[in-house]
């Protein structure tokens, strides 16, 4: 299975800590974790791109004010990820801060909600690691129950 990560360049930090502990989940689920730092010198990143979304099974949409305003998201990333959605992939909005993005992904249900079963932005999560470790543990509820898959530790501790 293929999960494909969508982000703002200018949310570069967010991506690497909500990476980190995504980990786990793509560990325990199988799942090999696609983004743009994939990317190399010499590559054709559009076409890239475009074969990465088209090889997905779902979506993490780091959502926030610069995804919203970024054109190529939002002519080209956001259009192929909906029609990948409409035909059984699994797409999740992980709202990193206030923003608009309900007005174009409110359909969807979006991460992390917090202890009152609400949405709380990863950002306004204290420490904010704690907004990325429950959106993961929320995505990995999501990945179970899309795909009717339990997830498998590749590790199993033995003890002494």
């Amino acid at each position: 299975m293929q999960a494909f990560i969508s982000y703002a360049h200018d949310d570069y930090r967010a991506f690497t800590e909500f990476s980190a502990c995504l980990k786990p989940v793509a560990r325990a689920f199988g799942i090999d974790v696609w983004a743009d730092k994939r990317l190399k010198a010499g590559h054709y990143w559009d076409a890239r791109i475009k074969a990465a979304i088209d090889a997905s099974d779902m979506y993490v949409l780091l959502m926030s004010t610069r995804f919203l305003a970024s054109d190529y998201i939002f002519d080209h990333e956001l259009p192929a990820i909906e029609a990948r959605s409409r035909s059984g992939a699994l797409t999740l909005p992980v709202v990193l801060e206030r923003c608009y993005w309900h007005a174009f992904l409110g359909v969807l249900q979006a991460v992390p909600m917090g202890d009152k079963g609400r949405l709380v932005p990863a950002k306004d999560w204290r420490p904010q690691r704690d907004g990325y470790c429950a959106a993961c543990e929320q995505i990995a509820a999501a990945i179970s129950d899309h795909f009717k898959i339990a997830p498998v530790s590749p590790f199993r501790w033995s003890g002494p």
